[in-house]
């Protein structure tokens, strides 16, 4: 379990994934193809890139060509803004143990701590931008990890039957 909601994690990895695509202007990415490689659900991976088009994060269309595009240059996205266009900002104005009644009058046992970190993460998410987790060399794609080809060299555990001696 994440501190963000299922709408935000994948509203970063689809922007990320468009991101990386690099598509030529006037191209765009099918949104059945960025569910299928994010492996995200297609009904809900649809109403989160609207959301996110109406966020100014993306530009869609509609037909066989259609789908989404960057609206903007990636140096000039913020993760905040993939958040807040998903929905999903309330992580930095809620209790992080969900208690409607939390406030600085009315704290919860991790009141203090959590809005000190909490201050911590939304500015990373204010001063990353797709570019720069796009030049991340090294980091992991958003897409699906590749599965194993072959067996698994790991051998099984050979059978013990009762009653039998080896």
């Amino acid at each position: 379990m994440g501190i963000f909601s299922s709408a935000s994690t994948y509203a970063i990895r689809a922007a990320l994934y468009v991101a990386i695509a690099d598509l030529a202007a006037g191209e765009f990415l099918s949104t059945r193809r960025i569910a299928e490689d994010l492996d995200v659900p297609f009904p809900f991976l649809t109403k989160v890139l609207k959301g996110m088009a109406r966020g100014g994060i993306f530009v869609s269309q509609r037909g066989p060509a259609g789908g989404v595009a960057l609206r903007r240059p990636a140096a000039e996205i913020t993760l905040l803004e993939i958040v807040q266009s998903a929905g999903g900002d309330n992580v930095f104005h809620s209790c992080v143990l969900g208690l409607p009644t939390c406030s600085n009058e009315t704290p919860c046992a991790l009141h203090v701590p959590w809005t000190v970190e909490r201050g911590r993460i939304e500015d990373l998410f204010t001063r990353t931008t797709l570019a720069a987790l796009v030049a991340r060399k090294g980091a992991a794609a958003p897409g699906r990890q590749p599965r194993r080809s072959g067996r698994d060299p790991v051998p099984a555990k050979p059978s013990r039957r009762k009653g039998k001696k080896r």
